[in-house]
């Protein structure tokens, strides 16, 4: 194992997991959260911040909502449920005001 060369100066990860339609928990964030982070990397991208700032799917956070998904911001250690691509712009924002810079400029 070595340290990455590499890092996001912050890293918003959404989640995207699926579950059985006979699950309690509903679809989980696989209903929502692919829409979330397409259109969170999109925003991400179109301000031109893609190598600073990562927008990551990833599975299970542990807080499984019912509706939307489930969202975490990192460094900050911010987490979000039910959020939906109404939610997205607001997240964007939160993570490109995580500084300092621990990534390429």
């Amino acid at each position: 194992m070595r340290p990455a060369r590499v890092l996001p100066q912050a890293q918003l990860f959404v989640c995207t997991n699926s579950r059985a339609a006979s699950d309690p928990l509903t679809s989980g964030c696989g209903a929502t959260g692919p829409a979330v982070f397409d259109a969170a990397r999109a925003l991400v991208n179109a301000q031109g911040r893609l190598r600073t700032h990562w927008v990551t799917r990833t599975g299970c956070l542990g807080q499984c909502p019912r509706t939307g998904c489930a969202v975490a911001l990192w460094p900050s250690g911010e987490q979000w449920i039910e959020a939906d691509t109404n939610d997205v712009a607001a997240m964007v924002a939160r993570l490109c005001l995580t500084a300092p810079n621990r990534g390429e400029p």
